[in-house]
């Protein structure tokens, strides 16, 4: 859970390669609790390097994982085999490796069309969590402090409704994309922040910092942990507990 103040758990770790290690290693407690306690997970998935060299890491870990529901934080609207779809990249890492059992994983089906696909993405979220919780959901953060596709100042920081909101005029290429929005992500039961690299420095900082006009300071405390490298942590006394 978050620290006290409500500021998140601070995780500095000594380089990308161990902040990847530390989510893979708890995304595998997690999945482990779960088929002990015979229920199913659901988790939403980020893009990025250290996220992927996670998934990576934990392809590795044997064991059924027909309990375990894997979702897209965010989705580029382009082709499914495309070199810049999430789906592409979670599927030649996490799902590198066959399993008897296998995950179910959750495709965002239309992206050729953002409006469609977010809507037919959160009805289906919605479908197999009626009350719109995640158990496990897993970030990214670019050096503009955006996280899954939600970009500072873009109209779709403000929806509120909807799980999964559509997302057009990127300032990322491609333009178009989808993604879920901050309400859902704020009520996982746990969320995770991957952060590496020094680019990424100053809008870590300024998030741990409160600074609203960085997207990931609006999780608020709907932020349980940051894991970070040594390059991407702020300096001592800018952020709260720190492990």
């Amino acid at each position: 859970m978050a620290a006290g103040g409500g500021r998140p758990r601070v995780v500095v770790l000594e380089d990308a390669e161990a902040v990847a290690r530390h989510a893979a290693d708890g995304l595998a407690r997690a999945i482990d609790d779960a088929r002990t306690a015979n229920r199913e997970l659901h988790v939403a998935l980020a893009g990025g390097s250290t996220p992927q060299r996670a998934y990576e890491l934990l392809s590795e870990v044997e064991g059924s994982w027909a309990h375990v529901h894997l979702w897209l934080g965010d989705e580029r609207c382009v082709p499914e085999d495309d070199a810049e779809a999430n789906v592409r990249m979670v599927r030649e890492s996490l799902l590198a490796t066959e399993r008897a059992q296998p995950p179910v994983l959750h495709v965002v089906p239309s992206p050729e069309v953002p409006e469609d696909a977010a809507w037919l993405y959160g009805r289906e979220v919605l479908e197999h969590m009626p009350d719109g919780v995640f158990d496990v959901v897993l970030l990214g953060m670019g050096p503009d402090g955006h996280t899954c596709s939600l970009f500072p100042g873009h109209p779709g920081l403000r929806i509120r409704a909807a799980p999964v909101a559509p997302i057009r005029q990127s300032p990322k290429p491609p333009p178009e994309r989808v993604t879920l929005t901050l309400p859902i992500v704020r009520r996982a039961r746990f969320t995770q922040l991957l952060v590496s690299g020094e680019a990424k420095r100053d809008a870590l900082a300024a998030a741990l910092a409160g600074d609203e006009s960085i997207p990931v300071a609006l999780l608020g405390e709907g932020l349980d942990e940051v894991a970070c490298d040594v390059a991407a942590a702020p300096r001592a006394g800018s952020f709260g507990a720190r492990a």
